[in-house]
């Protein structure tokens, strides 16, 4: 088996695999799309007696922190054929993966998993949960009942790539995890191919404005369906944003606002989210959570230093495995910055790299995760672990990749 990154001669091949892989029938202005958004020098494949058999490649991203960023490599397009499944190829591939982001000085692997019983043996760990919220139409009714400061518009794609950006950019850095999309990105993520869409419409862009200024936008999809004569339209709500709380409140207000929809789904939204506390009726608010960015912490120091701390404090944490981080660290850090440095003291806590990068966003607590046996502690040292560990905004992430 020869493992090396791809050339363009190699692309059909690598394209093909994952379609074998996820079930896609690709068309060739979808071939283009991920042509455009490979980073080729970061490809890892496999390939048997010439032919493609495993797929993997890395994206160059800035992550949010706490109180500050990081650099991470973002896994993504990976895939191994069934007839080579279970011969070590997709070992062999996340560890190039890996080496490359430390190649490259990222100090953090982050991935979306297709199945999250994958990733846990390379050392990922789930560092930020999301939600689902669906909800029928006719359920809906605001506490706030106020005019909105601002006004709602539609926009066509064009001004999406233009306008869209700036506001994205003025929340990115307050929830740890997310990503800022580069302009290659935000045409890749807008290519709106019919592959993507599920049954349901094209995107739809809606642009909330006060004064001319941007504040707010909506990314959504409508899957049209009709029963006995009556809309049953289902509203995908894709991406929500609002800068402050009145651009928030006045895009739900529109999308709930569409005629011929009963019901709404919102997909890739933060844990604590505002949408429940703007209705009258909550209950009627399903809540499903789902898994967002798993973490790979590869250079413990530099991860550790990137991030704030809301309380100031020290605590010793044991990373027992994976090998190419284990050892014994000292943490000090505050709201205005922190050191990270290996010692030779006693550990406060012991827990594997997994378990740090769930926590490393903000998301879980290492006290539950004591409860389950994965980490190792007396309470104290739980309780200033998890005081150091938080953080006032929850983790979000709305950037596939």
């Amino acid at each position: 088996m020869e493992y090396r990154p791809i050339t363009s001669d190699d692309f059909d091949g690598y394209v093909g695999v994952l379609a074998h892989v996820f079930a896609w029938d690709p068309k060739p202005e979808e071939i283009d799309v991920e042509r455009k958004a490979t980073e080729f020098d970061r490809t890892i494949a496999a390939f048997d007696d010439g032919a493609v058999v495993g797929t993997g490649a890395n994206i160059t991203f800035e992550m949010t922190v706490p109180g500050g960023t990081a650099r991470a490599g973002g896994v993504t397009a990976i895939g191994v054929l069934p007839s080579h499944r279970r011969g070590g190829v997709l070992t062999q591939m996340m560890g190039r993966l890996l080496d490359d982001s430390r190649e490259h000085e990222e100090p953090l692997s982050v991935l979306w998993a297709s199945e999250s019983s994958i990733y846990g043996r390379y050392g990922f760990g789930m560092a930020n949960r999301l939600a689902t919220r669906e909800i029928e139409r006719a359920h809906v009714t605001f506490i706030d009942t106020k005019p909105s400061p601002g006004r709602v518009r539609l926009i066509e794609k064009d001004e999406a790539l233009e306008r869209l950006p700036a506001v994205l950019d003025q929340v990115v850095d307050r929830y740890p995890g997310m990503i800022r999309r580069s302009p290659l990105k935000w045409e890749v993520d807008l290519s709106d191919l019919e592959a993507w869409r599920g049954g349901a419409t094209a995107n739809r862009f809606a642009l909330y404005e006060e004064g001319g200024v941007g504040l707010g936008y909506a990314r959504y999809r409508v899957k049209e369906e009709w029963k006995e004569g009556h809309p049953q339209n289902t509203l995908l709500a894709n991406e929500v944003i609002g800068v402050n709380d009145d651009a928030t409140l006045g895009m739900w207000r529109f999308l709930f606002g569409i005629d011929l929809t009963k019901t709404v789904k919102a997909r890739v939204r933060p844990l604590r989210d505002p949408l429940a506390y703007f209705l009258t009726d909550p209950r009627r608010l399903s809540f499903k959570v789902t898994e967002g960015i798993w973490v790979r912490i590869l250079d413990v120091r530099v991860a550790l230093e990137a991030r704030r701390y809301p309380v100031e404090g020290a605590i010793t944490i044991e990373i027992t495995g994976p090998d190419d981080v284990a050892g014994v660290y000292r943490i000090e850090g505050g709201p205005d910055g922190a050191s990270c440095r290996r010692t030779d003291g006693e550990p406060d806590l012991r827990m594997g790299v997994t378990q740090l990068g769930m926590r490393y966003l903000g998301d879980h607590d290492f006290a539950t995760l004591a409860a389950a046996g994965l980490v190792e502690g007396d309470r104290d040292a739980l309780q200033r672990a998890d005081l150091m560990f938080g953080w006032h905004e929850p983790t979000w992430c709305v950037v596939g990749f």
